[in-house]
């Protein structure tokens, strides 16, 4: 998902380039200066690409498939494993881009609230033929695996039935986040039950 959006977003900036370029360099300019610049502009476009969509940290170096940079960290023995089984979860909707947001009831009656961009691989996809994929999160049993250094999420190992969120309960608020309201990635809340919690959402209250 991460790719996908990275390359609409270099597709875009260059048209946009390619216009500004035709609106303010003279018409007279040599072609060589109109690839120079071109090239400038897709390097330039792929950097912030790389910035925005695969921050500092996070994800595989440039020329680095993910599966060989997870194999890396495992060599590194950079990898910490939590493994849950869940029995539901719900959904809320997106605020703004900042991720999917979901409440899993555990076994144990505890809830886990994840939220992030790094759960658009686990989306659905439907809307792209090439990229289609089937739901595969939030599911029965799953190991998260995190970053021993730098604590982000690498990636999550999915196994038994997926569990299809009961659930797209509203968006959290502006207020919410401002007033700290929103659990933060990871978090296992034991204060309240899964139903609350679900309830709450479902007004739309933190």
């Amino acid at each position: 998902m991460r790719l996908l959006f990275a390359s609409l977003f270099v597709f875009l900036g260059l048209i946009i380039a390619a216009s500004l370029a035709v609106n303010v360099l003279p018409n007279n300019t040599p072609s060589w200066l109109l690839g120079a610049v071109s090239s400038v502009a897709l390097i330039l476009l792929c950097l912030a690409a790389l910035r925005l969509f695969n921050p500092p940290g996070v994800g595989p170096i440039i020329g680095q498939s993910q599966s060989d940079y997870i194999q890396e960290l495992e060599r590194k023995d950079l990898l910490v494993p939590t493994s849950y089984r869940a029995r539901r979860a719900f959904q809320v909707e997106e605020f703004e881009d900042e991720g999917s947001h979901y409440f899993i009831e555990l076994e144990d009656g505890k809830v886990l609230y994840l939220c992030g961009q790094y759960l658009y691989e686990y989306e659905p996809i439907d809307d792209d033929p090439e990229l289609k994929q089937g739901r595969r999160f939030p599911c029965a049993e799953f190991t998260i695996r995190k970053h021993r250094e730098k604590g982000f999420v690498v990636d999550i190992l999915c196994g038994g039935p997926v569990i299809g969120p009961d659930m797209l309960a509203p968006p959290f608020s502006e207020a919410d986040f401002q007033n700290d309201r929103v659990p933060e990635d990871g978090a296992v809340i034991s204060d309240l039950s899964y139903d609350q919690i679900k309830f709450e959402r479902a007004r739309g209250a933190a």
